[in-house]
């Protein structure tokens, strides 16, 4: 088979959005692989990947800038191009990115079809064309574990009366991603409540956890009780269909100590006490509180 017409019906296919048509050129032992996977894939399952990455971006195109053939290889320089307006790789909601993605393609080809496809292209530029940080994060050491957390921050200056703690243990990615995406709708929904001050969430290995500050104990029952993305992610959990694990908790504060604030006019710490809003430094700079979570 000539590995240059192969390769131009390859990204035909992919251009075409037809998985079926991609999985097809492949032999029947070929394998498909790049840097966003954990390892190569083969059969149906390119064919999936393939149907995955469409939905992610639906007007999905490959530019093919050269092709170049040696032996059984050909080498396809490509620029992934498209609007991401679904998940992938971890990144539950869509942002809306435009992708314009360099990369190259090693495809080599046996008499059966394509023997395998490995990729190569920069993850770190994917993840800022879609609207992300790319941050580099250390792999778990027992018994630390490493990832990534958000905050609400919306200038709400009360003195928290009390924290709700949540955790929930998930199986898998797929399981991690809509954890993340009903915990945004859950705060964002709750961030309306009269009694809400502040929200952190965080993922560590599999583990999702969120602390979230009000005004009182019963503001958060309240609040919680009503919330109806709250509730339909409950009854999800306890009908087995997400996670493996779980715990909820209100904690009232046992002790609330002054915040410190660097000056901007002479650059000391300043203590601000339970209950104000600001403090005034001998220089004559005065410091407000943003925020306490």
């Amino acid at each position: 088979m000539d590995p240059g017409k192969v390769a131009h019906a390859y990204f035909q296919a992919w251009n075409d959005h037809d998985g079926a048509d991609v999985a097809a050129l492949f032999a029947p032992d070929g394998t498909y692989i790049d840097p966003t996977l954990p390892g190569p894939l083969s059969g149906r399952d390119i064919a999936t990947y393939v149907t995955r990455l469409v939905a992610t971006y639906p007007d999905l195109a490959f530019v093919v800038e050269r092709i170049s053939v040696d032996g059984d290889q050909a080498t396809a320089q490509w620029r992934m191009q498209g609007t991401n307006t679904g998940p992938f790789n971890g990144i539950p909601e869509p942002t809306g990115g435009i992708c314009d993605l360099p990369g190259v393609d090693l495809i080599t080809v046996g008499a059966r079809g394509i023997t395998s496809v490995v990729g190569y292209f920069d993850q770190k530029t994917l993840a800022e064309q879609l609207g992300c940080q790319a941050l580099i994060v250390r792999q778990d050491d027992l018994p630390l574990h490493f990832g990534t957390s958000k905050r609400t921050d919306l200038g709400i200056t009360t003195v928290p009366g009390a924290l709700t703690m949540t955790w929930i243990d998930v199986d898998n990615d797929e399981e991690s991603n809509e954890v993340g995406q009903r915990v945004n709708n859950i705060v964002e929904s709750l961030s309306s409540e009269p009694g809400f001050i502040g929200s952190v969430s965080a993922y560590s290995g599999h583990r999702g956890h969120t602390l979230t500050a009000w005004v009182s104990p019963e503001a958060a029952e309240a609040a919680i009780g009503r919330n109806v993305a709250h509730g339909q992610a409950r009854e999800r959990a306890l009908d087995g269909k997400l996670g493996s694990d779980g715990f909820t908790s209100i904690w009232i504060p046992h002790r609330l100590n002054d915040q410190l604030h660097t000056c901007p006019d002479c650059g000391r710490m300043l203590r601000i006490g339970t209950g104000a809003t600001s403090a005034l430094c001998g220089c004559g700079g005065e410091v407000a509180i943003t925020s306490y979570l």
